[in-house]
């Protein structure tokens, strides 16, 4: 699923006050990152988006449209239990 992203905000996340801490993961890729700021969360969603739409282009003008993006490195957190 390109362009989908899954967010998990930590305990310590107040975003009235905008703080924000927790965990994000590209689905596509099963790329994920522990993200301390909400500065953070939408620097790495804009850099996976980017990465995403610009491999689309490059399979769309070689004629590989059907062919799945590459998965990309699995994150720090291996075994964490989800909630």
């Amino acid at each position: 699923m390109r362009g989908a992203f899954v967010v998990q905000l930590g305990p310590e996340s107040q975003p009235s006050k905008g703080r924000f801490e927790g965990w994000v993961q590209e689905v596509e890729s099963c790329t994920e990152l522990r993200f301390r700021s909400g500065e953070e969360l939408l620097k790495f969603i804009g850099k996976r988006f980017g990465l995403t739409v610009a491999l689309s282009r490059k399979a769309s003008d070689e004629g590989n449209l059907n062919e799945p993006l590459p998965c990309g490195q699995k994150g720090s957190h291996k075994g964490r239990k989800s909630p």
